[in-house]
Parts: structure tokens; sequence; C-alpha cells
């Protein structure tokens, strides 16, 4: 979805809001794209401008909040882009896309990439932090709109509306299954790809393991665009 938009990166300007580990952030510098970093962590911007000065990287990395987005410029980046896991650290939606719109050029792209919400009613082959649980029977532990102290659990309703509200259109909206030749470093329902690959990917049978049948990422592509913005 990123290199439709983006055949080349070279010299565009991108912003990694919420960057987390920077792994996006260092992906975007080496396809040559003019990358800035954004965190609330005083912390993970400090780690990440260490690892960028390591390598030699001019990265700027700014201590924002991904909400108000404060201190970095009006209509300044061709892409803002925002990877699994911000999203649960966000309590207004609605106001961090404003902010999108704000610092994104007339015509700048939104794309953002997150677990699919439909993975969090259910227990069994739902990721957990510690372990994957997962057995030939799902079972629903919590309704889809209920939330978690600390962590803010979005619909994909409340996606939309977000960015339909603050002026986005939304381009391009892809459900994503977990596959096996997952390229994006997460062996889903086990916990090494050696487990997965000794199982033969069993797992990922949805006639043996129902939870194969959810979709397991939720990815966005949305533009700004003048008439918004004003």
């Amino acid at each position: 979805m990123l290199h439709e938009a983006f055949p080349d990166f070279k010299g565009r300007k991108v912003l990694v809001p919420s960057c987390g580990d920077c792994y996006a952030v260092f992906a975007f510098h080496l396809l040559g794209a003019d990358v800035a970093a954004a965190d609330l962590s005083s912390q993970q911007i400090k780690n990440a401008r260490c690892r960028a000065q390591e390598q030699g990287w001019e990265i700027p990395f700014v201590q924002a909040d991904s909400m108000t987005l404060e201190g970095l410029p009006d209509d300044t980046y061709d892409l803002v882009y925002t990877s699994n896991g911000a999203h649960v650290w966000i309590s207004d939606l609605p106001m961090m896309y404003r902010s999108f719109q704000r610092v994104l050029k007339p015509g700048g792209t939104y794309l953002f990439f997150e677990v699919h919400p439909f993975n969090r009613p259910f227990k069994d082959g739902r990721l957990t932090t510690k372990v994957h649980v997962f057995g030939r029977h799902i079972r629903v532990v919590k309704p889809y709109t209920a939330v978690e102290e600390g962590r803010y659990h979005w619909r994909v309703e409340d996606f939309m509306r977000a960015l339909l509200g603050a002026g986005f259109a939304v381009e391009d909206f892809r459900e994503l299954m977990p596959y096996k030749d997952d390229l994006m470093g997460h062996a889903w329902y086990y916990k090494t790809y050696r487990e997965r690959e000794k199982d033969k990917y069993a797992k990922h049978d949805w006639c043996k393991y129902p939870a194969a049948a959810l979709p397991a990422w939720l990815a966005v592509r949305a533009v700004s665009n003048e008439r918004n913005k004003s």
C-alpha cells in the first residue's frame, strides 16, 4: 500500500508519530525518505537517537504527543505513518487525525497499520504479551466494545468516523489475514517461526483452528486535501 502511493520514497518528507521502537523510521530512512520521528516518551526518543547516531543516520527525533504534534510545522509532510500498536495509547482519535491533517501537505497521505480489532473479544487465538494462547475452540471473553484501563481499544467504526470527521478521504482499506509467508516479523499463532515451521503451519487452517478465520491486521490509506485543510 505504501509503494502504491509512493513508488519512490527518495526526497519524500515522512513523519512517523508514536514512533516507538523506530523500526518504521529506520526503514523509511533506508528507502531514501526525509523522515522525522515523534514520540511522547523521552526514553524512546533517546534510545532511537542513539541507535541512529551509531549508524551515522541524520534523523530528527522530536518528543511530542501524537494527538497534538506540538512543535511540528503545518503543511510539511508527504506522508504520515503509524504502525502496529500506536492507537492503543491514543485517548482522542479525532484530535490526532486533525493534527495529522495539519502537518500534511494538501494531497498528503496518512497510512496506518494495526492489529485488527476483531481479535480482541476472543481468548483463544488472541496474541497476549507473554504467550500465544490457541486452541481448537475460540471463546468470547469480553464484548467487542469493551475497553481496558490505560489502553484504548478502538473499533473499526471509530477509525473510520474519526478519519472522515477530520476531513480525510479514505482511498484504500484492507483487512489482512495471517498468512504462512508473513514477512512482517510476526509468527502470529506461534511463539517463534521455528515452532510454526515444525507444526507445518497447521494453525493457519481455520477448519481445524477457528481463530484462523479472523483477520489479523487492518490497514487504511487516507488522503488530505486543500479544501478540508482550509
